[in-house]
Formats: structure tokens, C-alpha cells, sequence
């Protein structure tokens, strides 16, 4: 059956042409009804009125198409095997077409990712996109709803693979913001979009033409619309807060650091006559809320109830200081610890980080792959580590699970395993790109084979390891920075050739440097290969072809091997007995051998713990439907 890349193609055209041959009989009938004409006149306009919203001319993909006569299943490439971790945790890279790859992803991951990033085609007019296999450049006329099918169909996908706090960024230009924008909308909805990241990717550009285009964005949706938790979902600044607030010491300096006063009590609270009554000052007067001498409902309160001051008084929390300002001469004020909150217990200061990233630069990225593959430039402006490392950062998990399936030169892959070197973090990644010029084996691998084994640096490569903006408040508090830059410093020390300090673009940085010819060391990761392969819709033995590639499936859902899992798969009736089920937790089979299991058989399992778990039902249920 012939392709049809446009299978939506004209439905509107189609129904104006009708509507356009009715209105022509109507006309050239002498009986024509006037009121027809006019319903029809009307009727034309609605077809024709421009709604709100993205609309595209729709577009199919050979890709999807194909999906209809077979099946995408995973192959692995033993021969890729990456087996130097301490944890029994596996990253993966899958080659092939990513719509294939997130086709199984749904099966294995439905609501398990929580990070997705991506940095597809920006369909700029120089460089285009691949689309059926044919370059689309710029004098398609279809371009752009291309482009937009073809993000579409991805991001649906991506949507359902999100868990409940899932992020996703996306970074884009100027040439496919807008519609990634009100496509984004659509499919997540305008409530779960965060912020548009603007990032500065170079500092000037002296042959632009008219003004000069220096950033790019990256747009950033939350999966939970609850913005009163995404404070705790996303990872906050540490160093963003002012310093030059906390002027006071006192005694409990050491433990609880410096601090600064604020007043007890508030007006326009909701108002409850248990937090409006009289404290004792130190004269012997009774104080009550908005300097007042007695009781009176005003709408002030005090913050505290009775037990919480006398708590306050007892810790050093509460201090009363006379002022002319209050009617009673008192003013009632409570201590903000750095360090601890108003319970006393530990508390680390922070604030939102900002949708400004000016740190990095995309030349970054193109040194980093040089310094890895002989000072060469194997990919065309790939991102920089640092700037995917930030994003992943914000998410407040340490073993997140990341997808990117624009996998590209494996940028991501290498900013996850930074990350987890950093910090500590036990996060796994997986890679999803096509082998176009042989990007998936010779590039995204390689990169992360290197990075398993050490390599011998081409150029130098530095790391931004601490940054602070400088601000008025900032300076008057340099010893404080100062102070931080040190113990950076301290901790990283050995770790890099040399460590350099420098301001640029108004912010202090320190930076780990390696130089030329040194060898890096070895991360340890895990990591399989996996190829997409086909198994006919029409096979004589659908369950049977099906079962043979569920064991990839398996591992690549638990992000961990078989083996480690503690399980086991059965095919046939025949392996129920003959399977040893000594350290076996769970066991995949066939929904029908599950059933023809004997009463003693079934038994032997349910003594030994062992979870039965219905295989193909689970990962290939819908395509066995009616499968005989």
C-alpha cells in the first residue's frame, strides 16, 4: 500500500470544496433557496475561521506507518557491555529511531522517568531536519507542521512516561519556539509549564546581521500542576540568600549561626482571638499585639500561641526592645537563625534558583568532544556538559531516572555521571539516537566508553566547581564568599591539575582545570547496548518471536540484569518443573502456562516466595490480541 505522508491532507480543503459546489448549485438554481445559500455562506466562514491554539497540516511518519505490520523489539549488542560499577544499577543506550525506542519505553517505563531531557532539530533554514528519510529545507512549504508532527508524536509519548513529579526541558531557538511552546501547552497543559530558561550560548556574534541573537532557550515543564510542591521537586540554591541580613551574634552563635530580627507580630493574618492576648515585658507591662496595652481586636496577632513564646523566651529565640514607634513601648521580636529554623532544629537557607543561565557557552560542548577524540569535532554543536548537568541537577532526586531520547554526542549521559560523581547520586540515564552516520556507535558509545576507561585528554578541559553573582550585598559580605571559596577549594584539592579563580560577567567562579595529555580518570557505571530490531505482525509463532526478546525488556523496566533481579522467564510448560527455584524472587511466563500449572507445582512456587508474573500480558498484551 502506498505511503501517505499526509493522511489528514486536505480534510478541510475538502470539506470547503464541497461546501463551494454546493453554494455553486444553489446559485445557478433559479428555485434556490436564498436561506440555504446563506447557511452555507455561513457554514463556509466556520470552516474558515482561525480558532486559538497550534493547527497544523498533520503529516504521518514511514516510521510510525511501519508499526502497523511489525513490531519493534530490542536486540543487545553484547559486545558493548559496560560492567564497572559499584551499584547493580545499568544505564542503556538504544539505537534506532526514537519513535521505535519510546514505543517500548511505554511499556517499560509508563510513569517511572523523572527527568526527560531533549535537544531536537531546531528546523533552522541552513540545517533543516531528516523527515522520512529526505532533508526538509527551506523552501518546503510544509516545513514547519513537519517539524510539528513530528515533535507531536514524540511528546505524547514522553508525557506518559513522566512519573508524577516528572521534569522535562527542552531546549529550542527562535525558529520553532512558539509552536514548541503552544505544542508543550497542549499536551502537558499551560499549568505545568515552569519557566523558559534563557541561556546565554556565546558572548558576541560580530557577523549577525542587524542585531545580534546570542541565547537560546529551554523551556521547562513540571508533570505535577501542584506549584505549591515544587519547591520540594525541584532543588533549591543553596548560596542564593542575603548574607547581609544576618548581621546579629549572640551567644548560640556556634550552633546556630548569625541572625536577624523581625517583629512578632502581624496584622492581615486571619485573625483568631487565641493568637491575640497580653505578654509580660520586662517592666512589668502587659504587651499585647500592634503595641496595643489591652485587648482589642484590630486584626493583629501575635505569630506564636502562648506555648510557642514561653518556648522562645526559654531558648533565646524571643527578645523584647523598647521603641517609640509602639503605643505600649515595647517592640516583640524573634530571631531567624541562619542555621536553624524558629523549632531550632538544622535548616539550610535557600531560594529558587533563576531561569538565567550566563556560565556556560556552547563552544564548551565542542571543546569538550574535541579533548576527548584527538582534538577533532565529531558532532556539529553539541551541548555543553555543564549546562545538561544543571538541568538534571534541579532535580531534587539523587537517583532519578533520565531519558533523552535526542541523544546526540551523549552529553547527557556524560552530565549524569558527573552528577553522581559530585554529589554522590546513584542516577541512571538512558540514551535513545538513531545510528545516522554512525552517530549512535561511534560517537554516543565511544564517548561513554572513554569516560568507563580514562582517556588522555586532547586539549584542556576545565570545570566550573563553585560561582557566586555579584551583587552590592555580595561585596559587603566578601568574607563570607571568600570563606566558601576556600573550603571548595580544600574539598577539591587533588582532584584537579590546577584550580583557578576568576570573575567574569559579574560573578566570582572557581574552576578545576585539567590540562593537555592528562589521563582521566575512570567513572564507574554500567551500561547495555541495545539495537532495534522487527518481528513480524504476521509471524507464524507471534508469542513465541515475542518471548524471545522479552528478557530486554525486563532488564532495561528494572535497570538492573535478570540476574540481579533474582528471576527467571518460562516459555513452555515443560520449564515450570525444571526450573531450580533457589534464590528466584520472581518468575515471567506465559498467562496460559501460568494456568496449566498443577496444584503441586503452583505450590512449589508459592512456598518458595516466588512472584509469578504474566509475560507477554505485561509488555505485549495488546499486540497477542486475537493472536491464535
Amino acid at each position: 500500500m502506498e505511503f501517505n505522508e499526509r493522511p489528514e491532507l486536505n480534510e478541510r480543503d475538502k470539506a470547503l470544496k464541497y461546501v463551494s459546489r454546493l453554494l455553486d448549485k444553489a446559485s445557478k438554481d433559479p428555485k434556490g433557496n436564498q436561506k440555504d445559500i446563506n447557511e452555507l455562506l455561513e457554514v463556509q466562514k466556520l470552516i474558515n475561521q482561525k480558532k486559538y491554539g497550534l493547527v497544523w497540516e498533520e503529516h504521518a511518519e514511514k516510521v510510525d506507518k511501519e508499526m502497523e505490520t511489525k513490531i519493534p523489539v530490542f536486540i543487545e549488542d553484547k559486545n558493548k557491555r559496560i560492567d564497572n560499577g559499584e551499584s547493580k544499577k545499568i544505564n542503556f543506550i538504544l539505537e534506532g529511531d526514537n519513535l521505535h525506542s519510546l514505543y517500548l519505553l511505554e511499556k517499560t517505563h509508563n510513569h517511572k522517568i523523572d527527568v526527560i531531557y531533549i535537544d531536537p532539530p531546531y528546523n533552522t533554514e541552513n540545517e533543516g531536519f531528516t523527515y522520512n528519510d529526505k532533508k526538509v529545507d527551506k523552501n518546503d512549504g510544509y516545513r514547519h507542521s513537519k517539524w510539528i508532527s513530528f515533535m507531536q508524536r514524540r511528546l505524547v509519548v514522553a508525557k506518559k512516561l513522566l512519573s508524577r513529579d516528572g521534569i522535562i526541558f527542552i531546549s529550542i531557538d527562535d525558529n520553532e519556539y512558539q509552536n514548541l511552546k503552544l505544542l508543550m501547552d497542549e499536551i502537558f497543559g499551560e499549568e505545568k509549564f515552569v519557566t523558559n530558561f534563557i541561556w546565554r550560548r556565546k558572548t558576541g556574534a560580530s557577523d549577525a546581521k542587524g542585531i545580534a541573537t546570542i541565547t537560546e532557550y529551554v523551556l521547562c515543564y513540571c508533570n505535577n500542576p501542584n506549584k505549591k510542591e515544587w519547591n520540594s521537586i525541584f532543588k533549591q540554591n543553596e548560596q542564593s540568600y542575603d548574607e547581609k541580613r544576618y548581621r546579629y551574634k549572640d551567644k548560640y552563635y556556634n550552633e546556630r549561626g548569625p541572625f536577624y530580627y523581625d517583629n512578632l507580630d502581624r496584622g492581615g493574618l486571619n485573625y483568631s482571638d487565641s493568637m491575640n492576648f497580653g505578654v509580660k515585658a520586662p517592666d512589668g507591662s502587659i504587651v499585647y499585639p500592634n503595641g496595643r496595652t489591652s485587648f482589642v481586636n484590630d486584626g493583629w496577632i501575635w505569630k506564636w500561641g502562648k506555648d510557642k513564646i514561653k518556648w522562645g523566651f526559654e531558648n533565646g529565640f524571643l527578645e523584647f526592645q523598647q521603641s517609640n514607634k509602639k503605643a505600649n513601648g515595647w517592640a516583640l521580636k524573634y530571631k531567624n537563625y541562619l542555621n536553624v529554623d524558629n523549632s531550632g532544629k538544622l535548616k539550610v537557607r535557600s531560594a529558587p534558583f533563576k531561569n538565567l543561565i550566563t556560565s556556560v557557552i556552547n563552544q564548551a560542548g565542542t571543546n569538550e568532544l574535541k579533548g576527548m577524540f584527538e582534538n577533532k569535532t565529531p558532532f556539529s554543536n553539541p551541548k555543553p556538559v555543564e549546562l545538561i548537568q544543571f538541568l538534571v541537577s534541579l532535580c531534587n532526586k539523587k537517583d532519578a531516572r533520565i531519558l533523552d531520547f535526542f541523544a546526540g554526542s551523549g552529553t547527557t549521559g556524560q552530565a549524569v555521571l558527573n552528577l553522581n560523581n559530585k554529589d554522590g547520586g546513584n542516577r541512571t540515564f538512558i540514551l535513545a539516537t538513531n545510528n545516522e552516520n554512525g552517530i549512535a556507535e561511534n560517537i554516543t558509545y565511544k564517548r561513554l566508553k572513554k569516560l568507563s576507561e580514562g582517556y588522555t585528554t586532547s586539549r584542556k578541559i576545565s570545570e566550573i566547581i563553585f560561582q557566586k553573582k555579584l551583587t552590592i550585598s555580595s561585596l559587603k559580605n566578601m568574607n563570607v564568599t571568600l570563606d566558601k571559596i576556600e573550603k571548595v577549594i580544600k574539598k577539591n584539592n587533588g582532584k584537579y591539575q590546577k584550580i583557578v579563580k576568576k570573575i567574569s560577567d559579574n560573578t566570582i567562579q572557581v574552576i578545576g582545570e585539567y590540562s593537555k595529555g592528562t589521563l582521566m580518570p575512570q567513572i564507574q557505571f554500567n551500561m547495555r547496548y541495545y539495537k532495534t530490531d522487527f518481528v513480524r505482525r504476521d509471524s507464524g509463532n507471534l508469542e513465541m518471536d515475542l518471548l524471545r526478546n522479552v528478557k530486554k525488556l525486563i532488564e532495561l523496566g528494572n535497570e538492573m540484569s535478570i540476574k540481579d533481579l533474582h528471576a527467571a522467564i518460562v516459555s513452555r510448560q515443560s520449564e515450570v518443573k525444571k526450573l531450580n527455584l533457589k534464590g528466584i524472587k520472581r518468575v515471567y511466563m506465559r498467562g496460559r502456562v501460568h494456568i496449566m500449572m498443577s496444584p503441586d507445582e503452583k505450590n512449589r512456587y508459592y512456598l518458595s516466595g516466588v512472584q509469578i508474573i504474566d509475560v507477554p500480558e505485561s509488555l505485549f498484551g495488546e499486540e497477542l490480541q486475537g493472536w491464535i
